[in-house]
């Protein structure tokens, strides 16, 4: 197989390190609250939050702290896991009174907080199922086939270089620093083996020029740097 990919490249790190779901996004950090608020009681007050945008991610939960009618401070109980982008976040009051509500931001968590980045794949789980681009590998079990989570499940999939794919394919898409695009035919812990691919993963792309198919550059879930490395898709 080669070179194992090293674990802290799968979203399921994030369990021995914060102890909730395996999948990669962010947590829940804090609420932030402006505007104007009014009618709001401590005791049929609540607070909630959108669904997770990570198939197996966790909602986060909290608490409202109500003064003088208005909420002024959220505590987060359960920070949760596997959001891609902020939360909506809705504070109601059950009492059936008249209430004027500003607005509750949620804030991901970032830096030493932050939750380890999964490499994202796209896979198609079952025959006649539909596409899912954002599958998170939890582990790679041989040189092409690799166990991913997504919305229709948990499987081993092999890993293609084709966007039409059959049932238990997947792949995984490369960036150059250009905006160009590849799949990846071979990933090892130091090297990606590409083959240039336009829109790829159903976006609007072009077909990456820096690298030739077949041929392999250094790669990174941070930012490509020009004929040298690629951008792995993460999440």
């Amino acid at each position: 197989m080669g070179r194992p990919l090293n674990k802290k490249y799968f979203a399921n790190t994030n369990y021995q390190d914060f102890g909730t779901a395996n999948v990669g996004g962010e947590s829940v950090a804090s609420v932030s609250i402006s505007g104007s608020w009014s009618g709001y009681t401590q005791a049929t007050s609540t607070v909630t939050f959108s669904a997770p945008d990570i198939q197996g991610g966790v909602t986060a939960e909290g608490t409202v702290t109500i003064t003088a009618g208005a909420p002024t401070a959220v505590t987060i109980t359960v920070p949760g896991s596997g959001y891609l982008s902020a939360p909506t976040v809705t504070i109601a009051d059950s009492d059936g009174g008249a209430e004027t509500a500003g607005t509750a931001t949620a804030v991901l968590t970032s830096g030493a907080s932050a939750r380890q980045n999964g490499i994202k794949v796209e896979t198609q789980y079952g025959s006649g199922d539909s596409e899912i681009t954002t599958g998170d590998v939890i582990k790679q079990v041989s040189t092409k086939r690799y166990k991913v989570q997504t919305s229709q499940g948990t499987g081993i999939f092999k890993l293609v270089t084709t966007e039409a794919k059959a049932a238990g394919e997947m792949s995984i898409m490369a960036t150059d620093s250009a905006g160009g695009t590849y799949l990846v035919s071979k990933l090892t812990a130091r090297q990606a083996v590409l083959v240039p691919v336009a829109n790829a993963h159903g976006g609007s792309s072009s077909a990456g020029s820096q690298f030739a198919s077949g041929t392999g550059a250094k790669w990174t879930f941070g930012s490509a740097v020009v004929d040298d490395t690629v951008t792995i898709s993460n999440q």
